[in-house]
C-alpha cells in the first residue's frame, strides 16, 4: 500500500529501453506504487506495446486479488494508457473505456478509504459535468486549484493531496473536456478556451484568489485559462508548454522543416507515405488516435499537425497579469522554449522560472523523479508570493 505521508520517492532510472515506456515506469516508480525491483522486473519482461497492455492487465488482476487497489488501478490505467482507440474487449465493448471504468473505481476505493477530508463533486458545464476531488480545511491560508493536460486524469494527480493539505491549503482537482471522465463518458471533446471549465468550477465553489497549476499540456491549458480569468491570482506552468507543435517539430530535428512545409499543403504526395509510416509504428498510431479521440473533428495526421498547433502561449502570455511560476525539466522536449516563455510573460506581475536538471532527478517531463522537489519549489513559492498570509476564498463554505 502507498505511503500517503512519503509517497513519493527519488530517482529516475532505466527500467526500460524504450523512452517512453521508461518514462511511464518511472512514474509509478516517484508515485511509490511499485518498488525499484519490481520495476526492473516488470521492464525486462515487457518487448512492446501489446506485451505491456496483457502485463499489466495480469498484474492488475492480482494485485486487485491481493487487496492492493492502488497498484491494482495503477496496472489498469498504465494498460488503459497503451490501448489503441478502437479496440475492443471480449464482449465488444471499448477496451479503453472498460479498462478506464475498471482503473477508476480502483482509485477512488483507495482514496476515499485512505484520505481524510476527500469530497467529490460534479460540476454542471454545457452538455456534461466535470467531475471535482478536493479536500478542504478549517482555517485554509489559501486555494489551489489543479487540473491536468492531454489524455489526464485527476486520480493520477490525487498523491499530491497530502502534500498540499498538510500545508494547510483547500485543494480542488479537476477535469475538463477531453480528460477523463468528460472524455469517456460524455465524450466531450478538448478545447483551447480552458477558461471556461475553469470558470464552471470557480463558480460552483465560490472560489476567488486562487492558485491554478495546469500539469503537463495543462501548462497551455492553465495559461489560457489565467489569461482570461482573473479569480486566478497565481499560475503555475507544470511544465511549461509554450509550442506543442514546435516543440515536436523541433524533436524531428533537420526533417522538422519539410514536415513544417507538409502541414501547410494538404494534397502533398508525401501525406500518404507519411500516414502509412505513422501506420507502421505502434507509438505513432496510438499518439494519433489519442488526438482523434480527445479533439473534436480530428481524423487525419494532417488535421492533427494543425490542430495542435493553436496549442501555444506565444500570443496570450501578454494577457497574463498574475504572478506566474514556470516549471521545466532539462531533458523534456518542451524546454526548448524555456527562455521564449519566461520573455513573453511581459506583463506578468511577477515572472519566476525554475529548470530542474539531470542532478536533481527532476530533469524529465513534470519532474518526473523527484516530485517532492518539484510541490517544494510550487509551496515555497506560494508562500513567498502570499507573504505567508491567507489568500483565497470559497463563498460555498462561508454559507
Amino acid at each position: 500500500m502507498m505511503n500517503k505521508n512519503n509517497a513519493f520517492k527519488v530517482g529516475y532510472f532505466d527500467f526500460h529501453k524504450d523512452p517512453e515506456l521508461n518514462f511511464q515506469l518511472n512514474r509509478f516508480y516517484t508515485y511509490g506504487a511499485f518498488t525499484k525491483e519490481e520495476l526492473l522486473d516488470i521492464g525486462s519482461r515487457i518487448d512492446g506495446f501489446d506485451k505491456w497492455i496483457s502485463l499489466f492487465c495480469e498484474l492488475g488482476e492480482k494485485t486487485e486479488k491481493e487487496g492492493n487497489p492502488f497498484k491494482a488501478a495503477t496496472c489498469f490505467r498504465a494498460a488503459q494508457f497503451f490501448t489503441l482507440s478502437g479496440e475492443k474487449d471480449t464482449e465488444g465493448n471499448s477496451l479503453k473505456h472498460t479498462l478506464y471504468d475498471r482503473c477508476i473505481k480502483l482509485y477512488n476505493e483507495y482514496f476515499f478509504s485512505s484520505y481524510e477530508n476527500l469530497s467529490f463533486a460534479r460540476v454542471p458545464f454545457k452538455n456534461c459535468e466535470l467531475p471535482v476531488y478536493y479536500s478542504t480545511c478549517e482555517d485554509p491560508k489559501g486555494t489551489i486549484v489543479i487540473h491536468g493536460g492531454y489524455d489526464s486524469i485527476s486520480q493520477e494527480f490525487l498523491v499530491m493531496l497530502p502534500y498540499l493539505t498538510d500545508k494547510n491549503y483547500n485543494v480542488y482537482f479537476f477535469e475538463g473536456p477531453g480528460q477523463g471522465e468528460v472524455l469517456m463518458h460524455y465524450d466531450v471533446r478538448m478545447t483551447p478556451k480552458w477558461e471556461d471549465c475553469t470558470g464552471a468550477v470557480l463558480d460552483y465553489f465560490g472560489l476567488d484568489d486562487v492558485t491554478l497549476i495546469g500539469v503537463s499540456l495543462g501548462g497551455y491549458l492553465g495559461t489560457r485559462a489565467a489569461a482570461y480569468e482573473k479569480r486566478i491570482s497565481r499560475l503555475v506552468m507544470f511544465d511549461l508548454m509554450y509550442d506543442f507543435y514546435g516543440a515536436i517539430l523541433n524533436k524531428m530535428g533537420s526533417f522538422g522543416k519539410v514536415f513544417d512545409y507538409l502541414t501547410r499543403h494538404k494534397r502533398n504526395i508525401l501525406w500518404k507515405w507519411l500516414n502509412k509510416k505513422f501506420d507502421e509504428k505502434y507509438f505513432t498510431k496510438w499518439l494519433l488516435l489519442q488526438g482523434y479521440a480527445i479533439y473534436e473533428n480530428i481524423s487525419t495526421p494532417y488535421e492533427y499537425f494543425n490542430h495542435i498547433k493553436e496549442y501555444n502561449t506565444r500570443e496570450i502570455s501578454k494577457l497574463i497579469t498574475q504572478d506566474t511560476l514556470v516549471l521545466a525539466g532539462a531533458s523534456d522536449i518542451y524546454t526548448v522554449y524555456y527562455q521564449d516563455q519566461l520573455d513573453a510573460l511581459v506583463n506578468a506581475r511577477s515572472v519566476t522560472g525554475r529548470l530542474f536538471t539531470k542532478e536533481e532527478h527532476a530533469d524529465h517531463h513534470c519532474q518526473v523523479g523527484n516530485m517532492g522537489l518539484v510541490l517544494d519549489t510550487i509551496a515555497g513559492w506560494i508562500e513567498e508570493k502570499t507573504n505567508g498570509e491567507k489568500t483565497g476564498t470559497d463563498r460555498r463554505e462561508e454559507g
